[in-house]
Formats: structure tokens, sequence, C-alpha cells
């Protein structure tokens, strides 16, 4: 059946997938007294964070305030409605504010009415209300289609306390909100909520309360809003009652999933951060936390912190961590304010800027410090550093009491002390591993005893199917030769196995072998609104910990919460048990134990006897399996529920287990489909109590086969298990590895980095955190339905089935008896089968029909992906003449690309073939992230697009310049989330100056979570870069997940051009096979979802999408433009036509046809012990591109032609000329190509505009205009001075230096504002005392601009920078005071010339991928250090995780270098001041060195006294000319005996395998 999509089913898709990121701010008075200068204030802070904000059109996504009740305000509102106005100062007076939707309008009156007798019958009395104080004017157009009725209440609550009246009001809140669809903004006898859909300039004038003098507060709390969406709805504004938030919730799922077991009921349809509200405000009133509590609990520190805390800190975390736990991960800036607390807070990986900045009368939090005026602050602006939290009390009537982080942990820890006893020795949990003594039986506790009884037979693990043989019995549980191909690589090297040129085997739903249900699944990746996070370089915040037991309580209020306190738990550093073996153990116990204890996990037999122990029956083993008379869903429920009454009975451990199915009539169920529905089940049911689920008192341990690979145990985890023991798998890696406990050893550390590289991927640095973050394609929704995620494509009509699923397992239960082949099944793959003949076709066009013929078949026959399953429908229109259809775009010739590979991955043959081959094609050829050849800059200015990855190799003005289009590299189908490494001995001279390296040194690229780490900096990402070419095309590059189609509408409104978008099986590059095959979704899924999202945005007409992913010719690219592409790319075809064979070794550099190696000559392959080398010849590589592309671009224009069109840009969305002609019944792709509810207006390129109109860098523009004219009049030297710049004044001098850039890059074009520039122009840019530049300051500059600010910068001063200085200064205050000189994050990202001089202190992640610039980093240490209090970051000059990746500079660092320091450094050098008075001595200094750097401490040596003596004179010299003189004798002091005051940190070595790349 096909059917159409409703605009309203579209709309509501976005709604649903939404995504938002923000600024935020808040404004508390000092002298603790209400004002209405504070609110205004705050409006004025809002606004000069507008570019932090989305719009579309110029119309804002939302802005919101909370504040005090205005009680002056409502006592004369009290006295109009006949009331008494004393009644404001009542401890239970209290207001609410309600949005009324409009679809509710109609029946407004009686809906008030219903809620005000709700309100009596809880007790409250209503004193006052009012509807409608707004001014709709305010509004834009897509406001006033969206804007609910305003109603605000005012009543007295049932209780006379302030405490128990906001408990009240909340109650009531979540009563209305489940009973009607009414938003209440806010309930609260201390604070109220005003917010729109719009700016702060909207807000101000939407609300006439906001500018009545009357309107007074003691503190404020801000938020401007960016949505992907362009219908978002006042609903989703904040801030929301409680808190403001800005970045994503990764691990929403999780949080979801645990707030309702502790009777948190959240919103329907809630937001991340509604959701997130929510909780905290159950925690408050629910659980009797105070607000600084429920943080410290829903964001309790990493492990590698808790460690270095106080020992009863360390008890307090690690309770909080099983009471609770890591829910609440992702990149997030929080302000809360609850009664009289309120919290500033950064998440623990530190991805969203969080200040502290103080003047005369207030304390400010804001994600920007520019909100105020430098010469107003009192001290110096301080960055919070990863995972810190500040805390300010707002008593009655008094100065608020400022709580530094480490002063709101001792107050948090007095005030547990009220919740449940001191969690004396908790720290013990903080060691993981099983016990190593034999012959062992536990206590309660866990600790060995006397032997006694162990686990009771009837939760023995079952092995019946002992007697099968391994490889039958793995046949029959759905192994291939590929599953044990990686776990024996696995076991043998302890690493995932690695390959190359993506994935070309089938979806499981189009699979002719065997498939479990885990290979239906897809996981999830990070993509721009929450990065990846980076697990090799930032390995401390990674924790595959698992809380195994009853969870204790959160606040003890009973004998049931008695008991869950003492029962037994246990900690497991990776969830996977050793031993369950089917018959002999793999390994003698000793050494089992003695490998699990080292490991951080147990022996199962030892787990469960540990639980038994501590309290008889709390281990219940359910056997998996289900009879052949037995239908699979009465088997699912049966199973289900005798889990459900194990727990009734005090289990707290339930082992599934299918070691007894397989035989004897006993038929195996799939153990994740039984895992869900058991872990759903548990989820809703309830304990005897009524207040918590059942969920929390257990534990389920899945005990399988047919866990096959990394991705099956991640399936599992991420479904419900705490833990899992593979026993083939682990049976596999004994026999496998060099000896059996080796083996293991080495399987264990493979899938500990696995899982924490695939949550990495998500943003994820937790495991527990992990809660089904994936979807699925091809399941019925009967199937579907046990699952609880979403999923693609499986209807009634097609999918799998649950009587297919009992029929499949009659066929496995044949295989394990012997009646069918045991032999493990190979996985198809399509190239192979291919390569050959698309190399004639490249060699000679006339052969390019043969291929044709060959491909079609085997698409017909073995389709691998969605595509091959569609036809192009028949149809009546009239066919116009081949050679009359136009198949150009924007005026090139066909619409396809070749997408973006590296040169590094590529040799330089193949990497120039491609770029001169688009030229003469006439298309536009992507280069990958791996810097630009020299000579080929400005060359192919319209054909070529640069790539601007995490990498930022070689990425510069002049680079920048030289193409039409730039590519943001967000991921990619191959490795999403992950970086690449380019060993040293593959980086030649010709690499390293593409990519401004060093010959021989080990090349790193980042996750993206240095500077995009939400929707905002990428919009900011996309500024600069027009700011820097504003000729160019923004390009914006994402794997396909779920929601992508939101996620495109959002990037469009970030300003890109193109979105471009890539399959799970694309790529050319290598990557781990397992990310090859399970990360990301099909290419079609996300073009089709894009498309919608975009025409219902209605925006679809300013944006191109691109989309590539294995495509093979030009059906390829008129099915993808059906379905919604503009332009279609191609990768591995293209290196095909070079002359590729489809080994699969592209990372091991050993490439014998010269393609994807940096290897030159014959004698350099022999001298590499290469038998067969043949090098690709430059001209007749060029030629064969042509050929095949020609023909490719000729197909298209012959399909187009076929289908009854003349122009072929008018297929685009055309998806209802398709239809599915194969796989009905595997599939169903009716939505797929459902017809577009509208039609999309073609406009041309010539006339469409962004997106996005805000925040344009105008003083930068300004700037630059001014430069232009002076150069024109013949100066060489300029020099602006700008005073008063703030927040607002974004990516100053980068538009000079790209007009510099494109002057010598392309002289001779046009749109070269500086033609005739003089060799030695110079630009000064002098920004006055008191400024503080904002975003991007000298991103992308170049040696011809220099800048010097007297007060502070922000965010990514300085990225890509190629030449020129950039000196950041204190200046003097109001009272004279020398403050500030501080920058952002990500300062100097990328740097690759230049000098960098900040006298103040640096937010996280300074100097990452510094590739040759200087840094002098001023920053002082003013007290000693105190590391015994742990949180070394709260105290830092350097909030963390400085010099990641750096591969050539110099730094110099005055003060505390901060933890995490030097990860993946490869070259360059750091000297580090020590001052043991402070305690700063070597000591200190290592455990600043993070865990992933291989870097040396040495003395300075003869080199590095030549070094500092030349930097630090520069900054004597500097400090003079400021008239610093103090500073600059103390400078000079250190510099005159540099040898005894510094050390150096240097790369120890090689950094990566020599023998793989991953690029």
């Amino acid at each position: 059946m096909r059917f159409v999509l409703s605009e309203r089913d579209i709309r509501r898709y976005l709604v649903e997938n939404e995504h938002d990121a923000c600024a935020l701010m808040a404004a508390v008075r000092k002298d603790g007294y209400p004002t209405h200068a504070v609110v205004a204030d705050a409006l004025a802070a809002l606004a000069r964070m507008v570019h932090r904000s989305g719009d579309v059109d110029g119309e804002g996504d939302g802005c919101g305030v909370q504040i005090d009740i205005p009680r002056r305000l409502w006592a004369a509102l009290l006295r109009d409605a006949g009331q008494d106005p004393r009644l404001v100062g009542e401890p239970h007076f209290a207001v609410a504010h309600i949005f009324i939707p409009q679809r509710e309008a109609y029946w407004s009156g009686p809906l008030k009415e219903q809620i005000c007798r709700r309100m009596a019958a809880d007790g409250f009395r209503i004193l006052a209300q009012r509807s409608g104080a707004v001014n709709r004017e305010a509004l834009g157009v897509r406001g006033r289609q969206d804007e609910p009725e305003f109603w605000q209440v005012a009543v007295l609550a049932p209780a006379a306390d302030r405490q128990a009246a906001d408990r009240a009001c909340f109650q009531l809140t979540v009563a209305l909100e489940a009973e009607t669809d009414l938003h209440v903004c806010s309930f609260s006898p201390d604070t109220v909520v005003y917010k729109v859909r719009g700016d702060a300039a909207v807000l101000a004038a939407y609300y006439p309360d906001l500018g009545d003098p009357r309107c007074e507060s003691r503190a404020v709390l801000g938020h401007n809003r960016y949505s992907t969406n362009t219908a978002t709805a006042f609903e989703r504004v904040q801030p929301f009652s409680v808190l403001g938030h800005n970045g994503e919730i990764n691990t929403i799922r999780a949080l979801r999933e645990q707030a309702p077991l502790v009777g948190i009921a959240l919103h329907r349809g809630g937001s991340d951060s509604q959701d997130l509200n929510r909780t905290v405000e159950g925690l408050v009133h629910l659980h009797g936390l105070t607000l600084f509590e429920a943080m410290e609990m829903l964001f309790p520190p990493i492990i590698g912190e808790i460690k270095q805390m106080p020992g009863a800190l360390q008890d307090l975390y690690m309770y909080y961590r099983q009471a609770w736990g890591p829910f609440a991960q992702g990149p997030a800036a929080i302000l809360a304010r609850s009664g009289d607390y309120l919290v500033a807070s950064v998440d623990a990986m530190g991805l969203r800027p969080l200040w502290h900045v103080e003047t005369e009368e207030c304390l400010f939090f804001s994600s920007e410090p520019g909100i105020v005026n430098s010469v107003d602050l009192v001290r110096d602006p301080r960055p919070l550093a990863p995972g810190e939290r500040v805390g300010v009390i707002l008593p009655q009537g008094c100065e608020p009491e400022l709580l530094p982080y480490t002063r709101l942990q001792d107050r948090v820890l007095q005030l547990s002390r009220q919740r449940f006893p001191a969690p004396a020795s908790y720290r013990r949990f903080i060691a993981v591993g099983g016990p190593v003594e034999d012959g062992w039986t536990p206590q309660a506790d866990g600790t060995p005893a006397a032997q006694g009884n162990g686990v009771p037979p009837a939760a023995e693990p079952g092995r019946a199917n002992a007697g099968v043989e391994r490889d039958r019995l793995m046949a029959a549980m759905g192994w291939s030769a590929e599953d044990l191909e990686q776990v024996t690589a696995m076991a043998r090297t302890g690493a995932e196995p690695i390959g190359s040129l993506g994935y070309d085997g089938p979806l499981a739903c189009l699979a002719e072998t065997r498939q479990n249900l885990a290979d239906y699944f897809k996981e999830s990746v990070a993509v721009v609104t929450n990065p990846a996070v980076d697990r090799e370089r930032e390995i401390e915040h990674f924790s595959t910990r698992a809380v195994l037991g009853v969870r204790p309580p959160i606040h003890l209020r009973g004998e049931d919460d008695a008991r869950s306190l003492a029962a037994t738990r246990v900690e497991l550093g990776i969830p996977v048990l050793l031993g369950g073996e089917r018959a002999e153990p793999l390994v003698p116990p000793a050494a089992g134990r003695r490998l699990a204890r080292s490991a951080g996990t147990w022996l199962l037999p030892d787990l469960l006897a540990a639980f038994q122990a501590g309290s008889p029956g709390a281990v219940q083993r359910i056997a998996l399996y289900f009879t052949p008379t037995e239908p699979l869903a009465q088997a699912l429920a049966r199973l289900a529920a005798e889990a459900v009454e194990a727990v009734q009975r005090g289990a707290q451990v339930l082992l599934l287990d299918d070691g007894d199915a397989l035989v004897g009539d006993r038929h195996w169920i799939d153990p994740h489909l039984i895992l869900s529905a058991v872990d759903r089940a548990l989820h809703a049911a309830a304990q005897a109590d009524g207040r918590h689920r059942l969920r929390r008192q257990c534990s389920l341990v899945l005990r399988s086969g047919a866990l096959r690979s990394l991705h099956d145990v991640v399936l599992a985890l991420g479904l419900g298990a705490d833990a899992v023991n593979p026993y083939l798998m682990l049976e596999a890696a004994a026999q496998a590895g060099p000896a059996p406990e080796e083996g293991l050893a080495n399987l264990l550390s493979a899938l500990r980095k696995g899982l924490e590289k695939v949550i990495s991927t998500l943003g994820i640095h937790e495991l527990r955190g992990y809660a089904r973050c994936f979807s699925h394609v091809g399941l019925r929704p009967e199937v579907a339905a046990y699952f609880a995620t979403g999923g693609f494509l499986g209807s009634e009509e097609g999918g799998l089935s649950l009587a297919r699923l009992k029929a499949d397992a009659h066929e496995r239960y044949q295989v394990a008896a012997g009646q069918g082949s045991g032999r493990l099944p190979r996985t198809f793959r399509f190239w192979p089968r291919l390569w050959k003949a698309a190399g004639e076709a490249a060699a000679d066009g006339s052969k390019y029909a043969d291929y044709l013929v060959r491909l079609g078949k085997q698409e017909r026959e073995t389709p691998v992906c969605l595509r091959h399953l569609l036809d192009f429908r028949p149809h009546g229109r009239e066919r116009p003449l081949t050679a009359e259809v136009d198949t150009t775009i924007e005026g090139y010739r066909y619409p396809i690309t070749i997408s973006g590979m590296s040169f590094g991955s590529q040799g330089e043959t193949a990497f120039r073939a491609y770029a001169e081959a688009a030229r003469r094609l006439d298309i536009v050829c992507m280069n990958g992230e791996g810097g630009e050849i020299p000579d080929m800059v400005g060359r192919y200015w319209r054909w070529r697009g640069q790539q601007v990855a995490s990498g930022r190799f070689g990425v510069h003005a002049e680079m920048l310049n030289g193409s039409r289009f730039i590519e943001i590299k967000i991921g990619q189908g191959a490795k999403p989330g992950e970086g690449g490494h380019l060993p040293g001995a593959k980086v030649s001279a010709k690499v390293a100056r593409a990519r401004n390296a060093t010959v021989g040194v080990d090349l790193i690229s980042p996750s993206n979570n240095h500077d995009i780490y939400s929707i905002e900096d990428l919009a900011q990402l996309v500024e600069e870069l027009r700011t820097v070419n504003p000729l160019a095309k923004i390009v914006v590059k994402m794997p396909v997940v779920p929601g992508i189609g939101t996620i495109a509408v959002g990037v469009a409104k970030a300003g890109a051009d193109v979105v471009a978008l890539c399959g799970y099986d694309g790529g050319t590059g290598a990557a781990r096979q397992h990310a090859l095959r399970h990360a990301g979704l099909p290419v079609e899924i996300g073009v089709r979802q894009a498309h919608l999202a975009l025409v219902a945005a209605g925006i679809r007409d300013r944006v191109e999408i691109w989309a590539d992913s294995g495509m093979r010719s030009g059906t390829d690219v008129v099915k993808m433009m059906l379905l919604g592409a503009n332009r279609v790319g191609f990768a591995t075809l293209a290196m095909v036509a070079v002359g590729c064979t489809i080994c699969r070794g592209c990372h091991l550099d050993t490439c014998h046809v010269g393609i994807a190696t940096q290897i030159e000559s014959c004698a350099e392959a022999r001298a590499r012990g290469l038998r067969a080398f043949v090098p690709r010849v430059y001209e007749e590589a060029v030629e064969r591109l042509v050929t095949l592309f020609t023909c490719v671009g000729e197909e298209v224009r012959q399909l187009t032609a076929e289908l009854g069109f003349r122009r072929t840009q008018d297929l685009v969305g055309r998806a209802e000329l398709l239809w599915q002609a194969r796989g009905l019944g595997r599939v169903d792709l009716s939505e797929l190509i459902a017809p577009v509810p509208r039609e999309v207006p073609a406009v041309p390129a010539a006339e469409r505009v962004p997106v996005r109109r805000y925040a344009r860098s105008e003083l930068s523009r300004e700037i630059a205009a001014v430069a232009a004219g002076r150069a024109r009049a013949g100066e060489s030297a300029v020099c602006h001075r700008q005073a008063g710049v703030t927040a607002r004044d974004r990516i100053i001098g980068t538009a000079v230096a790209g007009a510099v850039a494109r002057a010598r890059v392309r002289p001779d074009a046009a749109e070269a504002r500086l033609r005739d520039l003089p060799p030695d122009f110079a630009a000064q840019i002098e920004l006055a005392e008191g400024s503080i530049a904002g975003n991007g300051l000298a991103a992308f500059s170049t040696g011809a601009v220099s800048v010097r600010v007297q007060g502070g910068a922000q965010d990514g001063v300085g990225k890509g920078m190629l030449g020129g200085r950039v000196v950041i200064l204190k200046h003097r205050n109001r009272r004279g005071q020398w403050v500030n000189g501080a920058v952002g994050k990500s300062f100097a990202y990328g740097a690759q010339r230049g000098l960098f001089v900040v006298q103040g202190d640096a937010d996280a992640r300074c100097g990452i991928r510094l590739s040759g610039a200087d840094l002098i980093l001023g920053g002082r240490i003013r007290e000693p250090l105190r590391d015994d209090l742990g949180s070394i970051g709260t105290r830092a000059n350097l909030k963390g995780f400085a010099f990641e990746y750096m591969t050539q500079g110099r730094v110099v660092v005055l003060g505390d270098p901060g933890p995490w320091i030097c990860s993946g450094m490869t070259g360059g050098v750091v000297y580090v001041r020590l001052q043991p008075e402070l305690g700063l001595d070597e000591a200190a200094l290592r455990r600043r060195i993070a865990k992933g750097a291989r870097v040396q401490l040495t003395p300075v040596g003869e080199q590095g006294e030549k070094d500092l003596t030349e930097l630090l004179s520069v900054y004597h010299r500097i400090l003079l000319e400021a008239r610093q003189p103090e500073e600059a004798a103390e400078v000079m002091g250190l510099m005159l005996d540099c040898g005894r005051h510094f050390v150096a940190l240097r790369p120890a070595g090689q950094q990566a395998d020599p023998g793989i790349s991953t690029e």
C-alpha cells in the first residue's frame, strides 16, 4: 500500500526530533535586594548574545527569563482584584504562568474554570488571575501562528511554609500537565518565567511586565534558544521552571528510563531539557533534596576525579553513582534555581562554555564573558572547568553566599547526612574486579569468607548444548565466518580489526544468509547538536563500569529502603563476565580469577555466589527457550512474567541464559528480543510500596552464545543487560589466542576499547548512560514493539515478523541437531564481482553498457541496499530528445561530485587526478581533510572544495580562498564521530607540506568536540568561513542518523548552503570494521527525511542536498535525486576508475596499484617488501576518470529523458516516480517513496539566500572595508583602533585576512578586494581598553594581520592562524586594578604560524592541534594549589585538555597548566614554569599529564633556554609597551634564569601503530 505523508505528519516529526542549544546567563544582586535594573541588565546581556540563538529570516527561536515573583507588581494586581496586597509577602503566596495552546483556544474559558476547580480541590485559594498581558504586535509571523494564551494566576498554597508550598505547586503542575495540554511555564512561591518565540528585544516588548519598574528581582536566569526546527513552539523555549540548559543530554533515553523508576513523571513529548528540568524538580520535591544535592547526583564527577578527592567525598559520590548514576551525560552548561539555591554547572567534558563574571553590583554567570564591559569587572573573569559547579545561596533579605565547588561539595556532604547514614566505605567500590583466592566463598559484602554453600543448582548456568560441536552451534546461533574472524583478530591483537572501502554487504533485511535480530539494528552516532568525544585522548573520562544488585535509596525513608541499603552490590570495570563455559573451564579457575581481577570483572560463578551468599534466593536463572507448540509471543510473555515474579520474591540478579536451547525440543529465542521484553516488563512493574519500579531492585545478566561481536554486546547493554557472558565468544577467543589466558585478556581489552569507542561516537563517556541508542530497519511493528526504539521501513506488509522468527528458530534447531549445514556462512560483498568491469569501462567508454548490464543483474539478484529494490515507475509523459536534456546544476555539467579523499590517504597521482578530472568534466571535486598540495591552491577554484574537519590539517585562509566550496565534515559514513591516524612513517615531505606538519611526525585527527560542540557553534564556524571567504558555498557533511531531517533544518538555519549526507555503508578511508557495518543509517532514508523536513520547514529552495555512499552508476544518481538529492557523490568508484582492485588494505600503506599509498616508485615498493607494484600514471588516471564519469553523466541525461523531463534538477524529490519492485515482504518502502505533500519552488542558485540572518560579523567587515580603501590608496600599513567591543563583535580581523589571502591566491579574480596589494602590506587592529572581543577573534588570520586587545576575548581565538600576532592583555578597571586578559575555549586551535600572547587564563582545550605557532600563556598561580581537594581544573589557569594533538610549535605556561594536558601530542614543546613553593612541582605536573599523553618531562636544555629567552623577551617588551612594569620585571627575572624555573614537555615517540593508517 502506498500513501502520502501529510504535512502534519512531517511537522510532528520535526518537533519530536527537535534539538536545541543556546546562550545562558544569570545575574545575582550582590546586596540581596530586588531591583528592576537586574532584569534590564539580563535582557541587555541576552541581546548581546543574540548570535547564539537561532532564527529564520530574522525571527528568533526563543528567549526567556526566570525572575523572582515581582511582588510589588502583584501587590497592585491583588489590590485591583479586591484582595489584600500584603498577601504577596506570605511564604505560601505563589504565582502560576501558564500557556494555553492555540489548539485549545476554543474552550479556553471552560478549561480555565476546570483548572481553578482543580486548584481549589487541592486546597489552593485563588487570589487573582489575568490573561493576555502581552503585546502581540511584537511577534513575528511564525510567532503569531503559534502564540498561546498567556494566563497568570496568583494563589495561596495549602501549606503555610514555603518549602511545602513549593512541593504542592509542583505536584499540581504534574497533575495539570498530565490531565490537559497546558504548558505550565512556572508555578512557584519564589519565581516566575516569561518566555517567547523571538529574541531578547521581542521578549522585552511582548511582556509589558518586564518593562514595569515594579518588576524587581534579586536574581535573573536568562536563555536564548537555537532550535533545529523552523516550527519550534513557545512551550520549548527556556528557561523552564527550574533551569536553563545549553547543550544536549546524549543519554536522555537512559534518564527517561530511570526517572519513572523513582516516581518522577516526565512530560508527554518533552524535550531533553524539559525532562532534565522535571527530574531536578522531582529529586527536590519528591525526594527532599536541595538543588545542590540534586545537581551533584544528576551530574556526578567522573571516577578519575573521585579518586583524587578526600575519603568522605569518595564515599558520597560512589553512593550517588549507585543510587542514581551518570544518566545526564552530554554537552551541558546549566543554570538552575530552586528556592534559595542557584547552581551554575558545566558538563564533565567541558563541552559548553560558562563563565563567572563579577561587577560592583552583580554576580554573573554567562556563556560569554562579553555580556558586560570589561572596565566594569572587579576581578578576573573565570571560566568554569569541566565538571565544575558553583553554588549561590539566596537568603531572603541578605547578601547572597557564593560557594566555589569545594565549598559546595562540603555543603552537599553535610546535607546528605540528613538523607541517609554516612555511606562509610563506599570508596571501596572504586576498585573493581572479583576475588583472586582459590576456594573462596563470599560474605554479604562480597569479601571472601570460610568455605560454604555456593549457587543452588536452579541458578547454575545451563549447559545442555555442551554436546553440540562449536561451529555448528555457532551457525545455529547466527554466527558468520566474518564474526569468527573478528573475534579471532581481537583475541590475537587486543584491538578491533580495521577495514576500508566502506561496507558493500547487504542490509539484514535483504540478506540471504541467517541474520540475528541484532543485525537489523544500526547504532546512532553524534552529528551536530551533540559532538562525538575522544576515547583515545580523553580516556580518563571514559568508564565501562556497571553496577549489579539492588540500587540504594536516594533518600532513606523506610524499612524497604533500609533493606536496599544493606543489599549486596558489585561494581564491574567492564560488564563482560568470564567463566560460564559450556563444559570444562577455558583456563584454570585460579588463572581465570586473576585474569578477571586484572580486567576489572568477575567469573560468572563467583558473581552469582556472592549474591547468593548475601541473600539466599537472590539469584534466579531464566532459561531462554520455547517449545515447538508454543507461540513466540506467548513465550515472551511467559518469560517476562517469570522475571517479574522472581524479583517480587526477592531475586536481585536474573540470569537470562540460552545454554539449554537448541536441544531437547527447546527452541532458541533471540537473546536481544527476550532481554528487551524482560527489561520493559520490569520497568512497568511497581514495587509493593508503589513508589519505585521493580527494575531498580534487580540486575539482568545475559548469558548467550549468540553474542558474536562488539555490536551484539553493546546492543544487549543498551537494551537493558547490566552484564553479559558471551560464552561462545569467550570460547573462540581462548582457542584463537596465543594462549587461552592471553586470548581472553586480549578479547576483554578489545571489547573495552570497542565499548568506549561506541559510546564516544555518541558523545557519551560512561557506558551506564547508553540506553537504546540505535534504530532498526525492516522489523514489523509486532516485533519492533518489544524494543521501544526508533525504526524504519517495517509495516504490516513488510518486515521481519514473529511468525518468521518462529520458523527461523526451527531451522536453527535443525542445524544444531546436525540436519543442515554447520558451516559458518560468508557475507556476500558487492564490489568483488564488479570492480574489473568498472575498470574496463573507465579504460574504454564503449564498455560502460556492459558494466551496466552486469551491475543491474547483480542489483536485481543480490540487492544490498534500499535503492536496489526500486525501479522507475512507468509513466505517460512525452519523452524529450536526450540531447535536449539539461543536466546542469549551477552551471556545472552534471549533478555529480567526486567525494572528499585526503592527500595522505591517497597518493599524489590519484589525488591530483581527481581534481584535474573534475575540471575537465566540469563537476565538483571535494578534498579530504589532509590539506592541499601548495601548487594546487587556487588552481581549481571553480571545481574544488576544501574540507574543514576536526584535524584542521593545513586549513588556513589561503587554502580556504582557493576553492568555491568549503565542507565542514561533522562525520562520515565509514567512521562517524572518529578521527583518523596517519603514522609518522607515512608523513612524507609532500604530505607534511600540504598539512603544515613535520616530516615523520604522527598526525592524529581529533573528534569534532573542540569548536563544534553544538548547533550554535556550527553557525559560528559557518560565519567564520563566510567571513574569510565570502564567495564560498558552505557544505556541512553528516552521517545519517535518526532525526536527520530535523538536524538538516538546523544546519540550514546555521547558514549552510549544502547539506551533505552519507550513509552507514560509505567511505573509502580505513575504519574499524564494526563502524563500517553497524554505525549510521542507509543514505536513502537520510536523503528522504532531509528533503521532507526542509520542504515542511519552507526552506528547501534555499539549500542543496548532496548524497554519497556506495554509488556505482547514473541510475543511482537519478534514484537519489528522486528521493531528494541535488547532487550525488562518488569516491570508491573514482578509485576503481584510477585502478583500485578492492583489496581493502588501504590502511596498510601497501596498495599495489599506487593509489592508497605514499609509495611512489617500484624501487621504493621493493624496499618496503611489496611483491608487485604498478604506479599510477597521471594523464592516464585523469583520462580514465573523465571517461567513466562522462558515461555516468550521460546515463543521467538519458534517464532524465526516459522519465519525461527536460531538466535533471526537476527530478529532485519526485519519489513517486519510483516503485518497489523487489524485496516485497522483507521491507516496506512505501513511506520512502511517498509523494511530497507540496511542491518545492525551483529557485535559481543565484537567487538563493541563506536562512540565517542574525549575527553577521559587521565590525570585521567594516575593518576590512577600511583596510581595502587604504590599500587601494597605496598605504602598506593600516591601523584600526576600536573601543567598546563586546560579545556581539565577532570574528574580528578575519575579513581582512581573507581579503589578503584572496589577493595572493587569486590576484586576477574580479572578486579580489585587494588586487594590487603591496607585498609588505600589514594591518594592525587595536581593541582598546575594556573590550571583550566576541567569538572567533582572528580566526583563520594571516601574517599580514596583528590584533591587540586590552581586555579579553572569547572562544575560538586564532583558530587556523597562518601568521601574524594576537595579544590579549589585562587592562585597568574603574578601580584602577589590572583585570581580565583571559581567552575562551579552543584558543589557537590548529594554528600553524604566528605568535599568541595571553596575559590571563584560558578556558578548556587550549592549543588543540597546535601546528607551528608560538603561545605564551601568562595566567599566574596566586595561591597554593591544594591538589588534595581534587577537581584540579577548578583552580587551574588552563581549564583542561590543553595541547592535545599538538604537532609542532612552542608553548610557554607561566601558571598551572591544568588537568589532562598533552594527550596525543606528537611534536613541538611545552615549557612549564615550576613553582614548588605553591605546590606546582614535578610531581604535581605529572598529575596533570593525561593518560593518553606519551610525553617526557625533561630539563629545558640548551635549545629550550634559547626558546624561552626569545619568547619571554617578546612578552617582556609587550608588557612594557602596555605600561605594566612590575609584571614585565617578573618576566625578566624568569627569563634570566629560565633553566631553573622551567621544565619541558616533549613527545616521547611514535603515537600511532606504524603499520596502520585509519585515514
